[in-house]
């Protein structure tokens, strides 16, 4: 059955696979997942490929990780330019890497956010208005930090925020300290966990029965905001990419639902669909009971694992990471962050040379890329922590390239004594034994 809606949808997807691959000489043959798998090849040709070719990202909205689209650019050549079309149409920026922001300080928040923004003007010449944080992570500062880098608002989940009424689909107003007003878009949450977890097989129905319902509460001039992870089209669900191309090609327009792009939705929005809100802090699309609990210690998110190992493990690649941002406050000038924001690219690509100042800012931001979101996530740390150990070994290899080989011994001892005091609940083995070939420099 046809229903004319004259309603607005915009369909979301979230499309992110950590950097799995050191760079540096010196550490670039180890692995990080225990099968030998390349997972960031095999996702690539079952989910990004495919919405690629079928035009899907021309019709969706998206964010793309800039370390994703830099294999990409290695894995299939031949979609570079469609991938960057899509994004300057529909692209919503990212901070470069998958890192928690609120568990940052303002300083490295910004280091972040301003090297995506960067990266993404850089492949597109567009600025994207639209910021998608790790795990939607948020506190004011990322706020705050995300508005002078000239974003004009940030993606969320509607429990992360509180307002009068109902907050999904709507845009809220949350006060930035002293500069203004940052908005925050939760999306649909009914919809967006439809789409991840329930049934892709008939997308005329799955039009008429789970979309349609959804929309026609809302008023005419505020779309339905649904967003969900890429990888849920093609790789965790097989032939769902069709599902999602039909979906917004065919069910969704015939049903007289047009599909916006991200970046179109203020044009539609009237005065009375904003709304003053505060934002729940450091809470997260996956994670809403506050202080990230998921990525730091024990949480129901995770099938109520006893994950202690987490405390341990998170603090001390912090305290590493604060190490190293000490040794270029000592070494280089004061403006060493906004430099390395503008050649984050360079920095993290880095394969390690004598230039000095070079080498520290790959270690900062080989530093950042062991604070992956990743190695907390789930329950096991051998899932993905040799992800985050594999950065903090590049970053000690960036160290010794810069003369600072003492430090760089030091801060791997530090490492490994503060994992000795985290124990897998599945191995009863300690972190510092299980990543013992990434945390002995050679």
């Amino acid at each position: 059955m046809n229903t004319e809606t004259g309603r607005y949808v915009v369909i979301g997807e979230h499309f992110y696979q950590p950097p799995r691959k050191a760079t540096h000489r010196r550490a670039e043959g180890y692995g990080t997942d225990p099968t030998g798998i390349d997972w960031n090849s095999r996702i690539a040709q079952e989910c990004y490929i495919p919405q690629i070719k079928q035009g899907t990202l021309a019709r969706a909205s998206f964010d793309f990780y800039a370390t994703m689209r830099a294999e990409m650019r290695q894995i299939a050549p031949e979609q570079t330019n469609q991938l960057r079309e899509a994004m300057h149409l529909r692209g919503v920026g990212d901070p470069f890497l998958h890192v928690l922001l609120p568990d940052l300080n303002t300083r490295d928040k910004s280091i972040l956010i301003n090297a995506g923004r960067i990266a993404f003007q850089n492949e597109t010449g567009f600025a994207p208005q639209w910021l998608w944080v790790p795990e939607t992570a948020l506190d004011n500062d990322v706020l705050a930090v995300a508005k002078r880098s000239g974003y004009k608002g940030v993606l969320c989940a509607p429990e992360q925020v509180n307002s009068d009424g109902e907050s999904s689909n709507r845009p809220i107003k949350i006060p930035v300290h002293d500069n203004g007003d940052m908005l925050v878009l939760p999306f649909d949450r009914p919809v967006s966990s439809s789409l991840a977890f329930d049934q892709k097989t008939n997308a005329d129905e799955y039009a008429q029965n789970v979309i349609i319902p959804r929309l026609i509460r809302l008023p005419m001039s505020k779309p339905l905001i649904a967003w969900t992870d890429g990888e849920t089209f093609g790789h965790h669900v097989r032939f769902a990419d069709k599902f999602l191309g039909w979906l917004l090609e065919n069910s969704l327009p015939e049903a007289g639902v047009a599909v916006l792009g991200i970046n179109e939705i203020s044009d539609v929005w009237e005065e009375s669909d904003y709304s003053p809100g505060e934002l729940r802090q450091r809470t997260a699309w996956s994670c809403p009971h506050g202080n990230l609990q998921r990525w730091h210690g024990t949480c129901g998110c995770h099938d109520g694992d006893q994950a202690q190992w987490k405390e341990s493990f998170s603090h001390s690649l912090d305290l590493f990471n604060t190490r190293v941002s000490a040794v270029l406050d000592a070494e280089l000038p004061t403006s060493w962050a906004v430099e390395l924001s503008e050649q984050f690219v360079t920095a993290f690509e880095y394969k390690g040379a004598a230039n000095t100042d070079m080498a520290l800012l790959a270690a900062k931001a080989s530093a950042l890329a062991a604070q992956t979101s990743c190695g907390t996530f789930f329950g096991d740390p051998q899932t993905s922590g040799r992800i985050n150990i594999l950065f903090a070994r590049q970053a000690a290899e960036h160290l010794r390239d810069a003369q600072y080989g003492q430090v760089a011994d030091e801060l791997m001892r530090e490492l490994s004594e503060g994992m000795s005091s985290g124990v897998d609940q599945h191995t009863r083995l300690p972190l510092s034994e299980i990543f013992g070939d990434l945390l002995r420099l050679d």
